[in-house]
């Protein structure tokens, strides 16, 4: 019965090798192959008498195998189990001299004979291939928003001085030769001046949307309710024409950038005050802290929105009303998403028409 419980065990063990889709190599403590699987012979080339009673370095890079035999007895000396993916990158060597990436995981054996190591090795060839190519996009990706963002600013800094000509002239024939002008031609001329004030203002938020990036500056603990009390005090004209409430309750510290979070919390204020239902805006800023962030809310009682069209508010130009209506560009909550991204958070709204809208975003908690 002994004898037959071994030859067992030994077949399962072996069948065990076989069915594992990595190669397994198991090492005896000097270092010796003493067994491998067929994934072995299949990823690595050899067929296995070539390697069974050779050193595991032949499996390795020829200018690693002298420092990789002291890594090894080492190891024998304190073993332990090293799961796959821990440590440096490798590279196993195949029999025609080809290097194949791959991740490693060792585990000492004890058994009646002896102990060994028992090294899986996993092929990563096609994920590094992948790994690669996301590397490779990321770096076109952000060469081409450098690029965006630096053609934005320089188109729109540019475009400054012209746009100051055409508005000064304009100013001027409306003073000196307005009434020589007829009805039509005062129509005209409003036209062209509140075109160009139109212009002004989109160079302006273009400008402060392309220095979200261009002009950012290190993240560093930051009061918000302090930035809040600054955005107020810029606010409060506008606020009290428009006979606005805005309640504030205990905001935390962030990592942030001050003059980023004024332009965050005063765009989505101003908007609150903006549209404003038919009773004047009850507007209520707050935070918790959630899974290592602080989540702030800036809720009101306006208009709100149809939850459709939750994603085009982000998006930089796109508006839910005319500009006689409401007037602004429809880039300022696309500066507040561009602002949040850069701190490493989100943002997010919820709303419903005639109830009002509560816009979310996330922000990392001061560092301890």
């Amino acid at each position: 019965m002994p004898t037959r419980g071994l030859a067992f065990d030994e077949s399962m063990f072996r069948a065990l090798l076989e069915a594992a889709p990595d190669p397994i190599i198991v090492m005896a403590e000097d270092g010796r192959i003493a067994i491998v699987n067929g994934q072995t012979e299949k990823v690595l080339g050899y067929r296995r008498d070539e390697l069974l009673g050779e050193k595991v370095e032949v499996l390795l890079p020829t200018e690693l195998r002298s420092s990789h035999v002291a890594n090894r007895e080492g190891y024998v000396r304190s073993p332990h189990t090293r799961p796959m993916g821990v440590g440096l990158d490798l590279r196993a060597r195949r029999k025609d001299g080809t290097l194949v990436p791959v991740e490693i995981s060792l585990s000492p054996l004890e058994t009646p004979t002896g102990k060994f190591v028992v090294s899986v090795l996993r092929d990563v060839t096609e994920r590094k291939v992948q790994e690669a190519k996301l590397s490779a996009y990321a770096d076109d990706l952000a060469r081409s928003n450098s690029d965006l963002e630096q053609f934005a600013y320089v188109a729109s800094h540019d475009l400054q001085e012209p746009l100051r000509i055409i508005t000064g002239y304009c100013q001027l024939l409306e003073r000196r030769y307005r009434e020589q002008f007829d009805a039509d031609g005062r129509k005209y001329l409003g036209y062209i001046a509140d075109g160009s004030l139109r212009m002004q203002e989109l160079i302006t938020d273009l400008l402060s949307y392309s220095r979200v990036a261009s002009k950012a500056k290190p993240l560093v603990p930051t009061a918000t309710r302090g930035v809040v009390d600054k955005v107020l005090a810029n606010l409060q004209l506008y606020i009290d024409e428009n006979r606005a409430t805005i309640e504030c309750g205990e905001l935390p510290t962030v990592q942030g950038d001050t003059n980023q979070l004024v332009q965050l919390f005063q765009n989505l204020i101003a908007n609150a005050v903006k549209f404003h239902g038919a009773t004047p805006a009850v507007i209520r800023v707050s935070a918790v802290q959630e899974d290592g962030a602080s989540i702030f809310s800036v809720a009101d009682n306006g208009i709100g929105f149809d939850m459709k069209y939750a994603d085009k508010i982000f998006t930089i130009f796109q508006r839910l009303h005319s500009r006689d209506k409401y007037p602004g560009t429809g880039i300022g909550l696309a500066i507040c998403k561009k602002v949040v991204e850069r701190h490493g958070g989100k943002i997010w709204v919820e709303s419903k028409p005639g109830v009002g809208s509560t816009f979310f975003f996330s922000l990392p908690m001061e560092a301890k």
